[in-house]
């Protein structure tokens, strides 16, 4: 398997534990949007804290879980911050 195979095969994963949390009553479909920055890094850490866990534990399904919850945190908190930068950038372009 080579890089962009496993790319997709990762962003697959990501995205079916997305639907599957998205998809319970009172979850926000769009948190880089609806949160703010203190809070997603506040989560990824929390997320980073229970891949810890994990390791330490030698728990092998419930990492790959743990790692895609911690990749999708992170996905959160660079969109927020790629939201930011684009509305500053687009108030200096005026």
């Amino acid at each position: 398997m080579d890089y962009h195979q496993l790319a997709e095969k990762f962003v697959k994963e990501m995205h079916a534990k997305y639907m599957r949390r998205v998809n319970k009553p009172g979850n926000t479909p769009q948190p880089w949007f609806d949160f703010s920055r203190e809070l997603l890094l506040s989560r990824l850490l929390e997320e980073i804290d229970e891949l810890r866990e994990a390791v330490e534990k030698g728990d092998e399904e419930n990492l790959r879980d743990e790692l895609l919850d911690v990749a999708n945190f992170c996905m959160y908190l660079w969109g927020k911050l790629s939201l930011v930068k684009n509305i500053y950038d687009k108030a200096e372009e005026q």
